[in-house]
């Protein structure tokens, strides 16, 4: 019996206890919905990678049979070449440029066959047609008095009819070798048309040959497409340049950071969004705006150390430009992870009003 009495005691205690508690609890109407916190009022967030502005670009040999093989490399890791600047040299280099030189020698003797065809026979040649005409016609002048008297002497029957022709022939003989070396003297003397032309046909064609020289001597030398920083050499001195090429090159004075957004997140991201980016070896965020958004959807190239993230997910490219000041620092990063948070127009507004409601009521007119 004392034992029931103990337990009835105990239950009315307890009773009132709650009793109390459940009246000191405010009344929630069960009509108020919860408040509902949207993921994309804290922004898009995404990986990403550091590269240069102008991308890394793989250098690579010109287009060949066989691959070459580098004879010198020009540069080292970390240089700040030009545009235009030899990076490396390749093994036909000597052979390219005995070419050369072998295509400039003919030219120069093509050019020289035109000149003096242009110039036409030599003085000395002239003159020595000159005195032969001369003497030819001396000659004949002679042998016509010569057949003038015989003629007169036949009359006479001094001398016989044989005498006289052979007089005659002798004329006829003086007269033929004078037409030819007249023609002689206007052959020495004549540029045709012709030869021109062939000798200038024969300059051409050397040239050509120096420029088909060149080119291939050009193909021998390895030059920086653009002005950068060398990033990493892939191909050393007496090795075939593989599928890698040979050497990494960038523009690191700006450095942008692309972003892979997933692809249910790219109409939230617009141009001039501002970003915040970070990464685990530095102590500080870098800041940044989009620039551009990729128009097309892929794969992911930077993945993530979560084992349960989704590897296969669908992305859209985003390239961020980084803040002067924040490029230098991490110029020598390409290729680093990255964290990318953007900033889209909801998390903007909600920071906003996060701000305003921190602030007391009435704090806002009353003088700093």
């Amino acid at each position: 019996m004392r034992k029931t009495l103990i337990f009835v005691f105990c239950s009315a205690v307890v009773m009132a206890g709650a009793f109390a508690a459940n009246r000191s609890l405010p009344i929630v109407e069960q009509n108020t919905p919860a408040p509902v916190v949207s993921l994309s009022e804290f922004g898009v967030g995404a990986l990403g990678r550091i590269e240069p502005q102008s991308e890394v670009i793989h250098v690579n040999a010109p287009s060949v049979m066989e691959p070459p093989v580098v004879e010198k490399i020009m540069v080292r890791v970390g240089d700040q070449v030009y545009a235009g600047q030899v990076l490396a040299i390749l093994d036909s280099n000597r052979r390219e440029q005995a070419d050369v030189d072998l295509a400039k020698a003919s030219v120069l003797l093509a050019e020289k066959s035109l000149a003096q065809i242009k110039a036409g026979a030599k003085t000395g040649d002239l003159r020595a047609q000159e005195e032969l005409i001369a003497r030819t016609r001396e000659r004949l002048k002679l042998a016509e008095k010569q057949l003038e008297r015989a003629k007169e002497l036949r009359k006479n029957r001094a001398v016989s009819e044989d005498d006289v022709d052979t007089r005659v022939a002798d004329v006829d003989v003086l007269r033929r070798e004078l037409a030819q070396h007249e023609s002689a003297l206007v052959a020495l003397a004549e540029v045709r048309v012709v030869d021109l032309e062939k000798a200038e046909a024969e300059v051409a064609r050397a040239r050509a040959t120096v420029q088909r020289a060149e080119a291939d001597l050009e193909i021998s030398m390895i030059r920086s497409p653009i002005d950068g920083e060398i990033l990493k050499i892939h191909t050393r001195v007496g090795e075939r340049i593989g599928s890698e090429g040979v050497l990494d090159l960038g523009d690191t004075r700006q450095m942008d950071v692309v972003a892979e957004v997933h692809e249910s997140d790219i109409l939230k991201v617009a141009l001039g969004q501002p970003a915040t980016i970070s990464m685990r070896n530095l102590n500080t965020t870098l800041h940044g705006r989009v620039i551009e958004v990729g128009r097309l959807i892929g794969r992911k190239d930077v993945l993530s150390s979560d084992p349960v993230d989704d590897t296969d997910a669908r992305i859209v490219e985003v390239r961020i430009r980084l803040d002067d000041k924040d490029g230098q620092r991490v110029s020598g990063l390409s290729w680093a992870k990255v964290e990318v948070v953007l900033e889209t127009s909801k998390s903007h507004s909600s920071s906003t009003d996060m701000s305003d409601a921190s602030t007391p009521a009435g704090a806002q007119g009353m003088p700093q």
